[in-house]
């Protein structure tokens, strides 16, 4: 996957963003808002990360146009659960980094 500069750039700000609300450096917060979005939702709760998960799925939903466009099909996922799939697969450390194995 080419590695686009400017989408760089704006992950690095959404990080540095979600470390001044008391986050995690390296978690987006689209990733954090699914994360700690599904801990509400198993308790049928609306909380605060419930609704931002929500409303920065609505905000994103060019993107799901665009992979729509891209991929003929309507994407399955929203951009908060592939943003914490891409956390969790590791996509945005470099490939040396990935899927590393402590000894």
């Amino acid at each position: 996957m080419k590695r686009i500069w400017a989408h760089q750039v704006f992950v690095a700000v959404d990080q540095l963003v979600n470390a001044i609300l008391a986050g995690w450096a390296d978690e987006t917060i689209s990733a954090r808002a699914f994360r700690l979005g599904r801990k509400d939702e198993v308790t049928n709760c609306w909380g605060r990360w419930r609704v931002a998960w929500v409303l920065i799925d609505l905000l994103f939903w060019p993107q799901d146009l665009w992979i729509a466009a891209r991929d003929n099909k309507w994407p399955t996922i929203k951009h908060c659960e592939r943003a914490y799939i891409s956390e969790m697969d590791r996509l945005g450390l470099p490939p040396e980094y990935r899927h590393h194995s402590e000894s």
